[in-house]
């Protein structure tokens, strides 16, 4: 599954950067800005998170339908730079925790129908996985050998591969790089926003280690045209901050979607395309969760 988050008390009230350290971070954007190519206009809806990590068998990496920190009532921030930069902040100092070849990432998912689905993939991509969507049972092979043997209609099907890591090891740890993974393109549709942003989508809402998710977040602040969203949910009902764009294919088609972050610990909880992220966590084995 290539689609493929921190409790909130284990969280804590997230700090924004200091202002030498926004004003330099406000520079590096005014030059990503008048560097690119003129792109279609990204809007954007919030900010940010990381992943949780404890040491045993089984690690929980986001909260189940946790209700929100009450904290002091406090005007909401307003510009994304400010929301990524302090989702980074706390991404990069979470614990960093590298899942064993053999183990899975687990992820539930719900949508805003109330319909949850979930699904365990490879760490390594090369084991057997397995998903529940919308309530039908899905084999997820895995890649060996550069082979991938699964079930179709009760043929056995080989196919060529290569694995696919739910944990991957190789992102970029700083901003520019990540940039340019992001320009790559995995999706072929083009270097366009709408290609980045199914990028981030992908990458934000699966397993990512601490320096890669904050260079996520700070790869995302360079893009010009972030609009925050105050009064934003996720599908659990969650209130959050969301940072939107609106883009548009090559073949003309509009798209736009919602990136959703906690508003007290800026922990990333979803997105409007594939819904919130209730639950994700490294386990040892096919149906077990964390």
């Amino acid at each position: 599954m290539d689609d493929m988050q921190l409790l909130r008390d284990f969280a804590g009230p997230a700090g924004l950067p200091a202002p030498d350290e926004l004003a330099r971070k406000r520079a590096e954007l005014i030059a990503a800005t008048t560097a690119r190519r003129p792109g279609r206009r990204w809007v954007w809806g919030s900010a940010a998170a990381g992943l949780a990590a404890a040491v045993a068998a089984v690690v929980v990496l986001a909260p189940a339908d946790t209700p929100g920190s009450p904290g002091p009532a406090a005007a909401p921030v307003t510009d994304p730079v400010r929301i990524l930069l302090a989702a980074a902040a706390k991404a990069r100092a979470l614990p960093d925790v590298e899942p064993r070849p053999d183990q899975f990432v687990y992820t539930r998912t719900r949508v805003a129908d109330g319909r949850e689905n979930e699904w365990w993939a490879s760490a390594d991509g090369t084991h057997d996985g397995l998903a529940f969507l919308y309530g039908h049972e899905t084999e997820l092979a895995g890649c060996r050998d550069g082979k991938r043997v699964q079930k179709d209609h009760g043929r056995t099907v080989t196919s060529r591969c290569e694995p696919r890591p739910a944990a991957r090891p190789d992102l970029p740890t700083d901003a520019d790089a990540m940039l340019a993974y992001l320009h790559k393109s995995t999706y072929g549709e083009g270097d366009t926003l709408h290609d980045l942003g199914n990028e981030v989508v992908a990458l934000a809402g699966g397993y990512l280690r601490p320096a890669a998710r904050a260079a996520l977040y700070e790869a995302v602040a360079k893009v010009p045209g972030l609009v925050v969203r105050t009064d934003a949910k996720d599908a659990t009902g969650r209130p959050a901050l969301g940072i939107t764009w609106n883009s548009t294919t090559e073949h003309g088609i509009g798209n736009q979607d919602e990136f959703l972050f906690d508003p007290v610990t800026f922990t990333y909880l979803g997105s409007g395309m594939t819904g919130a992220v209730v639950s994700q966590g490294i386990v040892d084995a096919v149906r077990q969760r964390p």
